[in-house]
């Protein structure tokens, strides 16, 4: 079942004629890309930094901006490092291994900033100190590579190309991702019938449990023979074995059928003292020992009380739920998916966890049924995919009067977008705390902690 994370399409760029120049960059875009100016233009250049004078070729332009290739680096920023991987100019899977991991911490953080300042207008809100990774490199419990028949490449789509690039070794991946991979490209090298038909591999990994799930994504059935042959690969480093039938050409990569082959069907991962179900189609937070320290900050914020009942939004498989649970009388939780949430079911019962309700529907019409039904929580904690929420779902919130929400989000212009509107709705951000889920890339993980200005009523608690 994958998370709804997907970026808004954005509209299309003009392809412009070949101009060059020379640019300094002074700061860093939210995407990673460094930005300079030339000829009045806000010029964005992947692979800069601020410091950086670089010469620059545009690519796309508008009105008021350009994006741009790097051609050559004539001055090198104070800031900028040896990128430790081989393949970093090429790959298209991290994009600030040439700052320095203090400066992307850094970095982060101000990126936050901006987003509260410019889209939000809370230049005000306490934005802390980002938190460090417990690992910068080999982070990664999860890794989907794309196949090339022509090249047997295996591995990632190569930075502003559409070619398979292939990778041997990833430094954000576990190492057990690696040694999955290479046994798979070597057995597509010699047996024509699966690379005939392999699209793309997924390698799931329990870093606390040492388990490994691989689930094969093809155009069309295995044979039988090639399916014994790929088990007995892959035995000795695999848990589990499924295949995935695609049904169209689309890009999501689970729209067809599943086929456990092999081993175990599910794999385990342990955040705290709870073990969490994983399987194919459902989303885990792939950095394992930032997502347990995401899970404590959320319960710190929402400053459980044994009576309390809590809200659980865009829940997911029910980490976070399930997480609250022990410590609070009841979690509501809502999720659109079905197959998340019956996922979630049945991860509450093998935990022996009774006091989580778990729904499928409409965030923002669930939370207008519960509204209507007099339910009325203490704590709300919302971690909605990269799009934010839907007006209405705070709008709910706020006639609630929830006193305490938790916020949790992997983008920093509709977090800062939804806290404006929440701050118009009555409620005040106490603090964001930024988390680097993500180390080597742009993307960042926050939690804001927020208060309804005016605590409810006795008649409204």
């Amino acid at each position: 079942m994958p998370r709804r994370r997907q970026p808004r399409p954005t509209p299309e760029l003009t392809p412009v004629e070949p101009i060059e120049g020379t640019l300094e960059i002074t700061r860093l875009a939210h995407g990673g890309q460094g930005v300079g100016h030339l000829d009045g233009l806000a010029v964005f250049v992947p692979r800069t930094l601020p410091g950086d004078v670089v010469d620059a070729r545009f690519t796309e332009r508008r009105k008021r901006h350009a994006f741009a290739e790097l051609l050559t680096l004539r001055e090198a920023s104070p800031l900028r490092v040896p990128a430790p991987c081989p393949l970093y100019e090429r790959c298209g899977g991290c994009h600030l291994q040439h700052l320095g991991y203090n400066d992307q911490l850094a970095n982060k953080a101000q990126q936050v900033h901006d987003c509260l300042t410019r889209i939000g207008k809370l230049p005000d809100v306490p934005v802390l100190p980002t938190l460090a990774s417990p690992q910068p490199f080999g982070y990664r419990n999860k890794a989907l590579y794309h196949f090339d028949a022509d090249s047997n490449a295996l591995g990632l789509i190569e930075r502003g190309k559409s070619a398979v690039l292939d990778v041997p070794q990833c430094r954000i991946g576990d190492t057990r991702i690696d040694a999955v991979m290479a046994r798979v490209r070597s057995l597509a090298g010699r047996e024509p019938a699966l690379r005939r038909v392999l699209h793309q591999v997924q390698v799931q990994v329990g870093q606390r449990t040492g388990e490994a799930l691989v689930t094969v994504i093809v155009r069309e059935e295995l044979p039988a023979p090639v399916q014994r042959q790929l088990w007995e690969s892959l035995r000795d480093l695999a848990t589990g074995l499924l295949m995935h039938r695609k049904a169209t050409t689309a890009p999501a990569v689970f729209d067809g059928i599943t086929t456990h082959l092999a081993g175990s069907a599910v794999i385990h991962e342990r955040i705290g003292d709870l073990r969490f179900h994983i399987e194919p189609e459902a989303f885990f937070q792939v950095n394992s020992a930032q997502a347990e320290r995401l899970y404590g900050l959320v319960r710190t914020a929402a400053r459980l009380q044994p009576d309390d009942v809590v809200l659980d939004l865009y829940s997911g498989g029910g980490s976070i739920a399930l997480t609250l649970a022990p410590h609070c009388a009841v979690v509501h939780a809502v999720e659109s998916n079905r197959q998340a949430t019956l996922l979630a079911a049945r991860q509450a019962a093998a935990l022996g966890i009774a006091n989580c309700e778990f729904r499928t529907g409409k965030v923002e019409r669930i939370l207008y049924r519960y509204l209507a039904q007099g339910i009325r929580p203490q704590v709300a904690v919302l971690d909605p995919p990269r799009a934010g929420c839907r007006p209405q779902t705070l709008e709910a919130l706020a006639k609630m009067r929830v006193p305490r929400l938790a916020y949790v989000s992997c983008s920093p212009p509709t977090l800062a977008r939804d806290l404006r509107l929440l701050t118009d709705l009555g409620y005040r951000t106490e603090s964001v705390q930024p988390l680097d889920m993500f180390p080597q890339t742009y993307h960042v993980e926050c939690l804001a902690t927020l208060s309804h200005t005016a605590p409810p009523g006795p008649n409204e608690a």
